[in-house]
């Protein structure tokens, strides 16, 4: 797998090495682009699906533009594309050099990543910095809905830190540029199409490769006037201008600023890949969070602020188990009474590849459309992909998923965008997953309602501008139905500085649009931050009869720190209102006030854990006090909601002080104290949570139909904190854990585990899979405890405890061990995998006993238990191999026949390659040894061996695509393809593909798939992925003889009829003789799976996916 990623690697530095970058400012006029490039674009409109009533218009088309992905409008509807050229080959995705995984996990900054670079490839580092992202500028000069001027807005951003460029944002005459390591303000001052001012708002975003597409990204001015953005896990450990720090190296984050970058702060962290943005009109932010690939699904996420959603990068490749604890723990649940408390989960489940955002903003589309989301899903082939269209409804202080639809399907689109003239522009990755230098964006219309007066009225004012606006003109805007003329109202009286307030007061007093009061509210709140006594002026609306008016002003004078209103404030926290009081007490939680403590305490109270964002924002209360002595005497509060929100602002403040929670009656408390201590982790309290290894061992049950497990991930934490200690008591502890039957074989085992990897740990924490290195340690403590209780383990316990305990002896050299371990190893009533281990002990350890054992194992009654004795004894020069061998090939199974090859590859002389000869000489070698044999002979020097490869090679088929894959047809095992299938990130099959349920949506479900077609179709569907695509995948567009265009996703097909699935008219029978030509869309499986896996891989996968025949 290695040669793989290397060669990989190779082809991508050479691509980028060719690559020549975009040259800046350079105008591509209409007039150079071909008209075919047009009408492909309008055919490929056919395939779409539209809401009724609405029409699509092609605005931009390749070469204007190339792998466009993300858009935004100026307020004269020029777009602006982010686009990426060091996608996948200047900017790599780790799951393609998983040799450099670990160094990828460990690194904390991005001088970090620099040395990685520079560590792994050398010289060639320089050739990953020569491909340039690029902003593009589109234009419609002459106002035909066409763009005719295409321009390089900006370029030059080919560091080896760069990319990929992934969010843009254009207000007032700068444009906001997202691109891993920065996020940069550009400005064009002589109007040439070209940024001549460049300045960068803030550094340090991607501190890691991790996976591609996990950016930055995300740019929105939220109300508050402030620049909100997203970072994935690739993660960022950033330094503000005033010199704080901000390190989420492991976990993706919302972060805000002032426009020039100033006042730089973390809005919320836990998040995995939230593509884009998006603020509802009363200031609700949410987004679109991608799943892991394992099952999992896409998350709606509500982002709050000091939010924590849960991922963290370790989960991606777990050591023990898909994902690790996001998984088991059911992290990426919606809320369910046995979650983590420290998360807010996820308010709905919608898409497989969240990526573009927006938020209707009130006029061009009519009323049905308007207070919606509309959430572009990505997933690798027009067909399955579009934008889905959804509402969220009220629930308490948060929200959940409301009323959701397909508005425009099928359809690749990575964003989407509203201009200024009533349109959605919707952007067009044209196909697949790598870059295709290719692109397009289309514009959507209501054809009702793009040209009424609101519609207009907005386009008109935007375009214009707000600088030079009377002030009561922009008073009178603040209720305008446009969302954006609204805030641009805001912003402009905010801007004009105290002579605002009086208006803005007066809005808030007296008008009769809430929204309206709503932004003068927000306006006054800008006002401020300048100076924030202004604020002040909101203290009466505290008691306002409307609730949203309540709680933004709470909002407001939390956000300018205002003392003043504590009082009031903590009056509010008994609002008959959930969200006001949510408000009051994240207010109250950025204020200094000695009252404010046990008023949020009397909340927690009351809510009882009920109402998740009420019990957050009194837990930011707590934690904000930062008193953890006083934290901790909360310890012996009888309210367990109370004790609960202790430990989660214990958990925040990272203070050892919660290690007294470890001994709470409850299990929701104390396996939240131990999420903390291990998690965070809180290396003081770790002692305190080990300890509970002598006295807290079965406090909790293991969770039924009407219970919650909350055993497994205690027991889970406390068995990693007595690893991490690493005391000899510790050693000891475990030891006797191990040995007590009353525990699962699964705790058992993971004991046996660490403990057998005591003298060497891995680097990464076995429970978040994060690098949090231990120093190598002396064996001694594990050795001395593990050998105590060695014979009974080896003699008593379950078989899968005693071929873990085999396991853990041999690696801790245990050898007084080794009578048992012979015993177990010869025992016929032994399972055979446990029978395995004990003779790998036997070995490893060099037992005298060893070569008797083998011997008597070579003759088992046991296959499994003869092939492990068979490759033993190949190994270790016991017996005569090569004899024993050649026995095997002539009488033993299939399995141990192609067991026997693979321990001849390993060995070399004269003897063993006559004996490959021999075989390769065989014109009758059975189909399914033939990959084996292949195998054993490549890597031996025998000209003679060399020659036969030769021959055989030319003997194949030379129009055969397949021809040097058809080894992989037989000989299969299913369960290594099982966990290519599941567990080998590299290829990522559940990304796109279920299997008995389980898996992504994108292709099609696998489970019966064999039960159609022959094992040949499987190897050409993994291999060419385009030569054939699956009925109900396949997007194609249809000529007929008369010149009739139909276009569709094909239902079903035979030799005489295709069926499809057209958006324009419905399921269409068409009969092959009369189509005159057929051009079908490209899968969104990629090519070049072949070179990932290996032929035996391959073979097994294929053994896999035909076994449910």
């Amino acid at each position: 797998m290695k040669l793989y990623c290397k060669t990989v690697l190779v082809a991508a530095v050479a691509a980028c090495a060719a690559a020549g970058a975009a040259e800046l400012g350079t105008a591509l006029k209409s007039a150079e682009v071909s008209s075919n490039a047009w009408n492909e674009a309008e055919i490929a409109m056919k395939k779409f699906h539209l809401p009724a009533g609405f029409k699509l218009e092609v605005f931009a088309v390749e070469p204007q533009l190339a792998n466009p992905v993300a858009i935004a409008l100026d307020e004269k509807g020029r777009v602006f594309v982010s686009e990426t050229h060091r996608y996948r080959t200047s900017v790599l995705d780790i799951r393609n050099i998983m040799d450099w995984y670990e160094d990828d996990l460990s690194i904390r900054t991005l001088d970090d990543r620099i040395a990685m670079i520079k560590k792994h490839l050398g010289p060639k580092a320089a050739d990953l910095a020569k491909e340039s992202e690029v902003v593009r500028l589109l234009v419609d000069t002459d106002g035909n809905g066409r763009a005719d001027r295409s321009t390089v807005f900006a370029e030059g951003f080919n560091s080896l830190l760069d990319g990929i460029a992934s969010g843009v944002l254009a207000r007032n005459g700068t444009v906001y540029f997202a691109n891993i390591p920065d996020v940069t303000a550009l400005q064009d001052r002589n109007g040439d199409g070209v940024a001549d001012s460049r300045k960068t708002i803030a550094h340090g975003f991607g501190t890691r490769f991790s996976l591609t597409g996990h950016d930055l990204h995300g740019l929105k001015f939220g109300p508050d006037g402030k620049l909100y953005f997203s970072i994935g896990d690739r993660g960022s450990h950033v330094v503000s201008k005033e010199g704080r720090t901000f390190s989420y190296p492991d976990e993706g984050a919302v972060y805000r600023c002032d426009a020039d970058g100033s006042n730089l702060e973390v809005f919320a962290t836990g998040l995995r890949n939230p593509q884009e943005l998006a603020f509802d009109e009363f200031g609700n932010l949410f987004s679109g969070d991608n799943n892991c690939d394992h099952g999992d699904l896409a998350r709606l996420v509500y982002i709050v602020e000091g939010g924590d959603t849960g991922w963290r990068i370790g989960f991606q490749f777990s050591e023990q188990n898909p994902a690790g604890t996001w998984n088991a723990e059911k992290l990426w649940h919606l809320r369910w009474p046995g979650q983590a408390a420290y998360i807010i989960p996820p308010i709905g489940h919608i898409g497989a590849g969240p990526s573009g955002l927006v938020y209707a903003p009130g006029t061009g589309f009519s009323d049905n459309y308007q207070r919606r989301f509309y959430l572009c899903d990505f997933r690798g082939q027009a067909t399955g992909s579009g934008i889905h269209s959804f509402k969220v409804n009220t629930s308490g202080a948060g929200f959940t998923l409301g009323e959701t639809e397909h508005f425009v399907w099928d359809i690749l689109t990575p964003d989407c965008d509203f201009g200024p003239d009533g349109r959605m522009y919707i952007a067009d990755w044209v196909h697949g997953w790598p870059k295709s230098e290719r692109g397009r964006i289309y514009r959507l219309s209501e054809t009702a309602t793009v040209n009424d007066a609101n519609a207009l009225s907005t386009q008109k004012l935007l375009g214009e501008g707000f600088t030079k606006t009377r002030g009561e003109q922009l008073v009178a805007l603040l209720r305008h139905p446009d969302m954006r003329i609204r805030q641009e109202a805001q912003f402009n009286l905010a801007d004009r500085g105290a002579e605002s307030l009086k208006p803005l007061l007066k809005v808030v007093k007296s008008s009769d649009h809430q929204l309206a009061r709503i932004h003068a509210i927000w306006a006054i709140g800008q006002l401020g931050q300048r100076e924030a006594t202004l604020t002040d002026k909101l203290l009466e609306f505290l008691g306002d009869p409307d609730a949203e008016i309540r709680a933004q002003s709470a909002r407001v004078l939390g956000d300018n720190h205002r003392a003043g209103a504590a009082h009031q404030l903590i009056a509010m926290l008994k609002d008959t209102s959930p969200r006001v009081q949510y408000f009051a007490a994240l207010a109250l939680s950025k204020i200094t006030n000695g009252d404010s403590v046990s008023a949020a305490l009397d909340l927690l109270r009351r809510n009882n854990d009920k109402d998740l964002y009420l019990r957050h924002a009194g837990v930011m209360i707590l934690a904000a006090s930062q008193d953890s002595k006083k934290l901790a005497t909360l310890a012996k509060d009888p309210s367990q909601s109370v004790r609960m929100a202790a430990v989660l602002a214990l958990r925040r403040l990272a203070n050892s002080d919660i290690g007294v929670f470890v001994n709470d009656e409850s299990a929701a408390v104390a396996v939240e104290a131990a999420r903390a201590i291990n998690d965070i982790p809180i290396v003081g309290a770790l002692p305190a949570l080990a300890n509970k290894i002598n006295d807290r061992v079965d406090p909790f049950t293991d969770g039924t139909q009407d219970t919650v497990d909350y055993r497994t991930p205690w027991m889970r934490r406390v068995i990693n904190a007595n690893f991490r200690v690493g005391g000899p008591e510790n050693a000891q502890a475990l030891a006797r854990l191990a040995n007590d039957s009353k525990q699962s074989d699964s705790i058992r085992n993971e004991v046996l585990l660490m403990l057998g990897q005591w003298p060497a740990p891995s680097a990464r924490d076995k429970v978040t899979g994060l690098w949090r290195p231990l120093d190598k340690r002396a064996n001694d403590h594990a050795n001395v405890a593990l050998a105590a209780v060695s014979e009974n383990l080896l003699r008593t316990a379950s078989q899968p405890v005693r071929a873990a305990a085999a396991s853990a002896i041999a690696n801790l050299g245990i050898t007084t061990a080794g009578k048992w371990l012979v015993a177990l190893a010869i025992d016929p009533s032994a399972l055979d995998q446990t029978r395995i281990e004990a003779l790998n002990a036997l070995a490893k350890l060099g037992d005298p006993a060893l070569s008797e054992v083998l011997k008597s194992a070579q003759n088992d009654a046991k296959e499994a238990v003869r092939k492990a004795a068979t490759s033993l004894m190949a190994k270790s020069g016991q017996g005569d191999a090569v004899n024993t061998l050649a026995k095997i090939l002539e009488s033993g199974s299939l399995s141990e026949k192609q067991n026997a090859f693979a321990a001849l590859a390993n060995l070399k002389g004269a003897d063993v390659d006559s004996l490959l000869l021999t075989w390769l000489k065989k014109s009758d070698l059975p189909a399914d040894l033939e990959l084996d044999l292949m195998l054993a002979a490549e890597p031996k020097t025998d000209a003679r061996i060399k020659s036969e490869l030769v021959t055989r090679e030319q003997r194949l088929p030379k129009g055969d695509a397949l021809a040097s894959y058809r080894v992989s047809l037989k000989g299969g095992n299913p369960e290594l393809g099982r966990k290519v299938f599941f567990e080998k990130a590299e290829v990522a099959c559940t990304r796109c593909h279920k299997w008995n349920g389980e898996g992504g949506e994108v292709g099609p479900e696998l489970t019966h798939l064999a039960e159609k077609q022959p094992a040949d179709y499987l190897l050409e569907s993994i291999l060419f992925p385009n030569a054939k695509v699956a009925p109900g995948f396949e997007s194609v567009l249809l000529t007929s003889g008369d010149g009739t265009l139909y276009a569709g996703v094909v239902k079903s097909e035979n030799d005489q009829v295709i069926e499809l699935n057209s958006p324009e008219d419905g399921l269409l029978k068409i009969k092959k003789t009369d189509i005159k030509t057929r051009v079908s869309g490209l899968s969104g499986m990629p090519e070049g799976i072949g070179n990932i896996l290996s032929k035996q891989e391959l073979r097994d996968l294929l053994a896999f996916l035909t076994s449910k025949r």
